[in-house]
Parts: structure tokens; sequence; C-alpha cells
């Protein structure tokens, strides 16, 4: 699952998708979305789900995630407040054209996994898009996003 992820929704984001198969959440922003997926995943005994947090590498208020400052503590949080959700990794949108985001990212994998004391290949780094998606891959993205290269641009034509 990649956007934006209301608490309120993650009951049934979890209930509609991990009966039927895995289930992975790219934005995780807040202790409480996690927790709420966490509590979601109470159902289903010995099963965990992986998430990525949400970084805002970019500064930009028209994108989610946390600070670079904030960042580690969210992943310290998680990983013992919540039993059942397994930190995955770290994720950005960076700003279009804007490089240094992508090493912010990996700058900041780097010092959450000192942090956390686990190796920095532990956490994966989901960044780049069909845009940029080379580039991120250079700089260490482990997962990338590439949807408009599969699938065409999208059509906001309709869009009011």
């Amino acid at each position: 699952f990649i956007g934006g992820l209301q608490s309120n929704k993650a009951n049934m984001l979890v209930k509609g998708v991990v009966p039927h198969g895995k289930l992975v959440v790219e934005t995780v922003n807040s202790l409480k979305v996690a927790k709420k997926l966490d509590s979601a995943m109470s159902e289903f005994d010995g099963k965990t789900l992986e998430v990525f947090v949400q970084i805002n590498t970019s500064g930009e208020v028209t994108k989610s995630g946390v600070s670079t400052e904030e960042a580690v503590e969210l992943c310290q949080q998680i990983t013992k407040e919540c039993e059942r959700v397994k930190l995955k990794g770290v994720m950005t949108i960076g700003a279009p054209g804007d490089e240094t985001c992508l090493d912010e990212l990996v700058a900041c994998r780097n010092h959450i996994a000192e942090q956390l004391g686990i190796d920095p290949k532990d956490l994966e780094v989901s960044m780049g898009m069909s845009d940029d998606f080379a580039v991120a891959i250079q700089k260490g993205s482990t997962n990338v996003r590439v949807g408009s290269v599969i699938f065409g641009a999208r059509d906001y034509s309709n869009k009011k």
C-alpha cells in the first residue's frame, strides 16, 4: 500500500488484504498509524506486517512524512511498541529533479540503523519513481515505484 493512510482506515486495509496475501505499507508517518496497524494484525496469529516509515526529505509542505530529525524516534517507537509490525525500511517522495532528497534518505536510513543497532542493509530504501528510478537505484534504492513507466502517464483530464 502506497499513499496516505488515515489511522481510522488501518483496520479496513489490513482485514481486506492480509487474509488474501501479503501486505506491505509504504507510507507510515506516525506512531498512531503504526499502532492501529499493529492492533489490526492481532487477528492474524503469528503474522507480521512490514512497514516503511515515510520521511519528507524535501521539506515540502505538500509532502507527507516525518522530518529526518523525527525519523529515528518514530522508528524506535515502532520497533519497541508494535509487536506485529516490522520496520522494513524508509521511503521518500523527493522533490522532482532534486537528487539531494535521495542522498538525504540514504543518510537518514544509515543514522536510523546506527541508532537501532542494526546493519543498514537490514533497512530497505524505497525511493525513485518513473522519472528518476535509475538515479535512485544508483544512489542505493532497493525499491522503486514505476507505475507510469509500466501503465503510461496518468490522465488528469477528468479531474476538476
